[in-house]
């Protein structure tokens, strides 16, 4: 499979190596008071491109019709200048978006052959289809003459855009699902075009309903049919009107409540937006409890990525305690106590557990986290194991455990003290080195062990509405390559919808890269951002959470544990001897 090169800037996986696009549409009414006109620092200049030129040639024409697609502010206007009259009526650059490194642009045939490198695709909506592998998009381009000038007659119906471009002029947001159990929500990153129509775009990415990489884990709260009349617009109040057809009326009160919900988060994310109103046919939708709007904060239940619990347990000193920013506070439970030789852990806060796995790798307890500590309230969960990885628990309380065995990874799922072993294609029978579970719990990933360069596996888990996992989806591959990562050794969910790689590349100090789940670049950060430039080297491990509250920390090879801060810059923790440390789940 080919790869797309990531470059690494400041030991951080940055944007700038991923293609990326956008299909949403680029024109458009212009309505008042819009949503998500803002401007920003990453914004590109202005730039109004040249039309045809008095009898330029054919491959003059075609490299004019690329560069007329990167206009700022986006437009369409003078690329459709470039066409025939027939291709001007019926070119739809709304059905796909290419993002490309470099064309070449030759003649053949009697025609003129663009070969777009390093190409990338997103959907009609803005999602990121291709993960990390590029190719080569070749559009053999036929020409006509119109009034004795050329022009192209079959223009392909995609936006094609340099990476370059595509950086500054389209914006990641994240659009919102549920899961099957109705309880939390699943975000999917769209890429959107700046300016006035963000509202808008979103909105639609919504009644587009969930892409085909999470259809089997999601479900949306949108009828089938529902459309968006008009374009959403904003008033002076920071009211965003959501003018939708008749399907929803149809909705009972609580697939209303989700739909809200849904809009309720994908639009908090664009300034100015304070509230929602659903209207149809122009009145106002009345919600379950009488109101007509709606707060863009609502739905807080649904987070995907909020601790319950924000403290820290850490193995030290024989015990476990909470990192109380001294020499730490053993927990109640047996695990609190010294005599217990554990070398990883998981936290459920939820039901009060604690499991850990043997210092042999053979065997996984699980102990409560308070009353007494009784030696026979420590139950063994898992045993006769080769060597497993560092436990997680999902959000539904199932603890997972993936057991490195000579035939490869065989992966455990412990609920309500049943162990059962789930067949994941991509993953199981595979070498890893570390795995985790996302906080909403539709996904596991996986780091495949060796290799000079990581490679993940991204596996759909999907759920009956009690939250027990009914299958496991074959793997999607993301293979980073293309600077000196080395092998991925850790891992863990840092965002929404990214996680963070610990890798030891060949000759330096370890990494630790920030990777977007789909492949995509992500947003772009400002200097300082992102992942550490520098890491205390070696390291044993990291620690990280989605929950953007909750600092990443990394193990260091001797026992020292260090936290890295917002000022770029980490902290050594006072506790002694650290062998691992987990956040709650």
């Amino acid at each position: 499979m080919s790869t797309l090169r990531l470059r690494l800037a400041a030991l951080a996986l940055l944007a700038a190596a991923l293609c990326a696009c956008s299909t949403l549409p680029v024109t458009g009414d212009v309505h008042s008071d819009p949503a998500g006109s803002e401007e920003t620092s990453d914004q590109a200049p202005y730039f109004a491109p040249p039309g045809p030129g008095r009898d330029d040639s054919p491959e003059e024409i075609v490299r004019g019709f690329l560069l007329a697609m990167q206009a700022n502010p986006p437009s369409t206007a003078v690329a459709r200048s470039f066409l025939s009259s027939r291709a001007k009526a019926t070119w739809r650059p709304g059905q796909g978006t290419i993002v490309y490194d470099a064309p070449t642009i030759e003649s053949a045939d009697g025609q003129v052959i663009a070969r777009l490198r390093g190409a990338h695709q997103l959907s009609p909506h803005g999602v990121w289809l291709d993960g990390t592998t590029s190719t080569t998009a070749t559009y053999p381009l036929s020409l006509v003459q119109e009034g004795g000038q050329w022009r192209i007659d079959n223009p392909p119906n995609v936006l094609a855009v340099p990476t370059s471009y595509f950086s500054s002029l389209f914006v990641p947001f994240d659009i919102y699902w549920f899961d099957h159990t109705g309880t939390v929500l699943v975000p999917t990153t769209v890429y959107v075009p700046r300016g006035e129509e963000t509202a808008t775009n979103l909105v639609r990415g919504l009644l587009a309903g969930p892409p085909p990489s999470q259809r089997d884990v999601t479900v949306s709260a949108f009828p089938p049919r529902a459309d968006l009349d008009f374009a959403v617009v904003v008033n002076d109040a920071g009211i965003a009107e959501v003018p939708l057809s008749s399907e929803v009326l149809l909705l009972p009160p609580a697939d209303l409540n989700r739909l809200v919900v849904q809009l309720a988060w994908t639009l908090r994310q664009v300034p100015g937006i304070d509230r929602l109103r659903i209207t149809v046919d122009g009145a106002p939708l009345a919600l379950s409890d009488g109101r007509t709007d709606v707060s863009v904060s609502a739905g807080a239940d649904y987070d995907p990525v909020a601790s319950r619990q924000r403290d820290l347990l850490v193995i030290s000193g024989g015990r476990v305690v909470r990192d109380d920013g001294d020499r730490g506070v053993p927990i109640a439970g047996p695990f609190g106590q010294v005599g217990y030789a554990l070398r990883s852990l998981a936290w459920n806060t939820h039901d009060h557990l604690v499991a850990a796995v043997a210092d042999n790798g053979r065997r996984a307890y699980v102990a409560p986290d308070r009353g007494s500590s009784a030696q026979n309230r420590v139950q063994t969960v898992l045993d006769g194991a080769t060597d497993l990885q560092r436990p997680t628990y999902d959000r539904f309380g199932g603890l997972w455990l993936v057991d490195n065995a000579k035939s490869g990874a065989v992966v455990h799922v412990v609920r309500h003290g049943r162990d059962r072993v789930l067949t994941v294609p991509g993953i199981s029978g595979h070498r890893i080195s570390a795995f985790t579970v996302t906080r909403d719990g539709t996904s596991l990933v996986a780091v495949l062990a060796g290799g000079t360069n990581p490679t993940l596996e991204v596996s759909g888990l999907v759920r009956q509405p009690n939250g027990r996992v009914d299958r496991a989806t074959p793997a999607r591959a993301l293979q980073l390559s293309g600077a000196d990562l080395g092998p991925g050794r850790d891992i863990g969910q840092n965002g929404a919808t990214s996680v963070a790689l610990l890798t030891r590349p060949a000759s330096g100090p370890d990494q630790v890269t920030y990777v977007q789940l789909d492949g995509s670049p992500g947003p772009q950060l400002p200097e300082g951002a992102g992942a550490p430039g520098t890491v205390p080297s070696p390291l044993g491990g990291i620690v990280t959470s989605p929950d953007p509250a909750l600092p990443l920390r990394v193990l260091g090879a001797d026992g020292r544990l260090f936290t890295y801060s917002d000022t770029g810059s980490w902290a050594r923790s006072a506790l002694p001897d650290v062998v691992a440390a987990a956040y709650g789940q």
